[in-house]
């Protein structure tokens, strides 16, 4: 009987002894989870704010500026930027890629030769717009970043300023001065134009030709030297005269919304849509 209450007992000792051996093996450790990405704090992303103000330059590289550097964007099938740096004219094209990305195509500048300050400021400016891949933007600011990186500032420009709101490419859709109708002038295509700053220029199409001018703003007054058609096909109808002789005429313009009247005086003669 003690021999077999001895070998009972041995037994038991071992099952219990096996059964703590097998907890401890299937027992995992708690995971350790990596931290969390850091995130930029970006709010704002409507591609809309890019196009509502000149943006003159205020901090580059986590220093105060005070650069006459400015940049303008201007959307369309090909989105483009204008601007300064200082010291020279810059502009190129850009792509949104997704929400608050944006990537500069190689930029092209003036060549003036620049004051050391201006010199340093511009070759830094430069290199931010290179490496800028993030932005975030507000009513009054905008801001360019590598990754989390803050590497330019730029404050909106005073809304006096009315000639940024040039920049678009506009559509014709009134002119006055015919008895002819509108749709009668131009059955097929519609007059187009587009401002270039850095160039002065005015450029876009007749309705039938391309053409190109330079321009002078002040306020709200404009001067259209007597624009060239630079292609020459063969126009029927009165369109394209029509545009040509109107659009050297207006001295004064007026933009709101999406809507750019030019004016003789205080009288509406042709009116654009933005495209």
């Amino acid at each position: 009987m003690k021999n077999t209450a001895s070998i009972l007992i041995l037994i038991v000792f071992l099952i219990i002894n096996i059964g703590c051996d097998n907890t401890k093996k299937t027992t995992n450790p708690t995971p350790v989870l990596p931290a969390p990405p850091k995130v930029i704090d970006i709010t704002v992303g409507a591609s809309e704010k890019l196009y509502a103000h000149k943006w003159e330059l205020a901090m580059l590289n986590n220093k105060d500026v005070t650069s006459k550097a400015f940049l303008l964007f201007t959307p369309g099938q090909v989105n483009r930027m204008s601007g300064n740096t200082g010291c020279n004219n810059v502009g190129g094209s850009y792509t949104l890629t997704s929400y608050n990305t944006i990537k500069f195509s190689p930029l092209a500048t003036t060549k003036m030769a620049c004051m050391p300050d201006n010199s340093t400021t511009e070759t830094d400016f430069l290199k931010a717009l290179e490496q800028t891949d993030t932005w975030s933007a507000n009513d009054t600011e905008l801001s360019f970043y590598k990754g989390d990186l803050l590497l330019a500032k730029f404050n909106a420009a005073a809304t006096s300023d009315n000639s940024t709101m040039l920049q678009g490419n506009w559509q014709l859709n009134y002119i006055s001065g015919k008895r002819i109708t509108f749709d009668g002038l131009y059955p097929d295509n519609k007059p187009q134009i587009t401002f270039n700053f850095i160039k002065n220029e005015v450029s876009g199409n007749t309705s039938c030709n391309k053409f190109s001018s330079s321009f002078t703003v002040n306020a709200n007054s404009i001067n259209i030297a007597d624009p060239k058609a630079i292609t020459r096909m063969a126009c029927a109808g009165e369109g394209e005269s029509a545009f040509l002789e109107m659009i050297k005429k207006v001295n004064k313009y007026s933009v709101s919304g999406n809507t750019l009247n030019f004016l003789i005086g205080d009288i509406a003669v042709m009116r654009f849509e933005k495209k």
